[in-house]
């Protein structure tokens, strides 16, 4: 595993928990000032790590959880082929590491998609303070929760929809996990390659490629390198919901601004895996 490069100690104001501009998508985030303090002093330093480097690598000693602060980081295992498999794209707020509590052993490797500032928290030391802290540990069950209903989301978009419904249900997953953590859910900047996003989709990078130059030839998004703007969240949902592209798209969106701030949500729709979004 690669030397992590400390940013800045706990002591410092400028990164502190108290500041942190995630602090509502963190694991502390019902934690009052005096017991957020004490979470702070088990964290230690807020660590960088660079596009490229690994966080950790699977089958190395669990000691640790890792709070991403900053930054994208993916998570891969290798499967029975010895191919790799993108298991997760983790954005800031999102918790790592949970998975590898059967074993105490890192059940997959992260790696930064781009320079990424990480906090990692002493698992130990962390289930300490949760018996303190009953509502740090329901924070952490929930977002253990969380990792479970993405992985089953998963397996049911690559088991039931097809290729175009598949990348339509990522990008409209990415819009409101942007939403989330206090990013536009219209224009969001993707760092994986998509290389990455076919691996984890379970489609080649041609197949990524072509759909997602039919989906701007017929004016659902915009994409520039790897920026993405989502333009008809009609037609994305429409796919989603197992259409073709090729089909008009019915009005499944309630479009309500407030501030001139859109917001994206994903909802059940009438026909059992219809994704529904709402803007405003």
């Amino acid at each position: 595993m690669v030397t992590l490069q400390p940013v800045h100690s706990h002591g410092t104001s400028a990164h502190s928990c108290r500041n942190c501009a995630m602090r509502s998508c963190c694991l502390a985030n019902e934690l009052e000032c005096t017991q957020l303090d004490r979470f702070q002093s088990i964290r230690g330093c807020v660590r960088l790590l660079k596009n490229g480097q690994h966080l950790f690598r699977h089958g190395e000693k669990f000691n640790a959880i890792y709070i991403v602060r900053s930054g994208m980081v993916k998570a891969t295992i290798i499967d029975n082929d010895g191919e790799e498999q993108v298991t997760g794209f983790y954005l800031p707020g999102d918790l790592l590491g949970m998975d590898s509590l059967e074993d105490n052993h890192y059940r997959t490797t992260a790696e930064a998609l781009e320079t990424s500032s990480i906090c990692i928290l002493p698992f130990q030391k962390l289930i300490e303070l949760g018996v303190e802290f009953p509502s740090l540990q329901k924070q952490l069950w929930r977002q253990t929760s969380k990792e479970i209903a993405k992985s089953q989301d998963l397996l049911l978009s690559v088991g039931r929809r097809d290729a175009e419904a598949r990348l339509a249900r990522f990008l409209l997953s990415m819009s409101l996990r942007f939403k989330h953590i206090g990013y536009s859910a219209t224009e969001f900047r993707l760092p994986m390659g998509r290389h990455d996003i076919g691996n984890y989709l379970g489609m080649t990078l041609e197949t990524v490629s072509r759909i997602l130059a039919r989906f701007e030839k017929s004016g659902y998004i915009k994409k520039k390198t790897r920026e993405i703007r989502l333009i008809d969240f009609d037609a994305l949902h429409f796919i989603c919901n197992g259409d073709s592209c090729e089909k008009p798209a019915t009005k499944f969106l309630h479009i309500e601004t407030k501030t001139g701030v859109p917001s994206v949500s994903l909802k059940p729709g009438k026909r059992g895996s219809r994704c529904t979004a709402t803007t405003g």
